[in-house]
């Protein structure tokens, strides 16, 4: 009897160890199953906040419009930014220009002048040549002979000099209209320094100048070069976080005053040459750059 009883209690205790074994196998898997769920929702949750990250910066940040003198949004590079539209205009190496026969100039000269470019390296050769871009020929030498007045220049040698080629092409007549001494030496000499200095802080300019003409001016020389009456800079930053312009209109003439006193909207003088400048750029952050200027982003 004593051997029956104890044979009945080893099978017990054995299928009690074998149920307690499976149990703990039992319990060891759902353990594991739950590490392994809990991992695969970690990563779930990661990619679905870096999946909202990224719609948020392509849908939202860079649609969002962007105030002209914002310090956080990185702006793309604009091919020929400084070319105005709707223009028929020859270009050279290093600058664009729309020449106007009946007045012997160029009513716009574009570039772009960017600190790398601002280090003297040429010296001017102070000879100008007639422009062979242009086939309705430029004036010459011979119509400033003696006229009292300067070659001026629009597009400065001195924005050129990083370039061989490049002087050589701002010594064209297409860039050249007459100008006073005392304006060409003097104020205007002053605002092309200022513009130099303006390529070392700001790194890139978008530059559109030239002469404001209009019927009935007096003339120069055998080929009537007219004499305008003002001459204009729309000057224009956009690049890194920077976007913004600024203009100016000088009187043809001698003049004290600081550059800031002749300081205008871009739009005034897109008024004045009928043309649209700077159009390349998205139209809210044209329009919001051209129609005031902050001259505080200039000083």
């Amino acid at each position: 009897i004593n051997s029956n009883i104890n044979h009945k209690e080893t099978e017990t205790h054995l299928k009690n160890k074998r149920k307690n074994g499976f149990g703990d196998q039992k319990r060891n898997q759902i353990h594991n199953q739950m590490k392994r769920n809990k991992g695969f929702w970690i990563t779930i949750i990661i990619l679905i906040v870096i999946g909202i990250g990224i719609y948020l910066y392509f849908n939202y940040i860079q649609a969002q419009p962007i105030p002209a003198n914002n310090t956080y949004t990185s702006y793309k590079p604009i091919p020929e930014l400084e070319i105005p539209c709707g223009t028929q205009y020859i270009k050279h190496s290093h600058y664009a220009f729309e020449y106007k026969e009946e007045h012997e100039q160029s009513i716009w000269v574009a570039y772009m002048l960017t600190s790398k470019k601002n280090a003297q390296t040429y010296k001017r050769s102070n000879s100008f040549y007639p422009d062979p871009l242009v086939s309705t020929e430029t004036a010459t030498n011979k119509d400033y002979s003696k006229s009292g007045y300067d070659k001026g220049h629009l597009a400065p040698a001195a924005d050129m000099n990083w370039s061989e080629q490049a002087i050589k092409e701002s010594f064209y007549f297409s860039n050249i209209s007459p100008q006073l001494p005392a304006f060409n030496r003097g104020i205007w000499k002053t605002l092309e320094e200022q513009v130099r200095t303006w390529a070392q802080k700001f790194d890139t300019l978008y530059i559109v100048t030239g002469p404001i003409v209009e019927p009935g001016l007096p003339t120069i020389g055998e080929n009537k070069v007219s004499i305008p009456n003002y001459f204009y800079k729309a000057i224009l930053v956009y690049s890194y976080s920077r976007a913004f312009g600024i203009g100016f209109i000088l009187p043809h003439a001698a003049s004290n005053n600081s550059i800031y006193s002749f300081v205008v909207p871009i739009d005034s003088i897109e008024s004045k040459i009928h043309r649209d400048l700077f159009c390349k750029l998205p139209d809210t952050i044209e329009e919001k750059i051209e129609s005031s200027t902050t001259i505080s982003d200039w000083k």
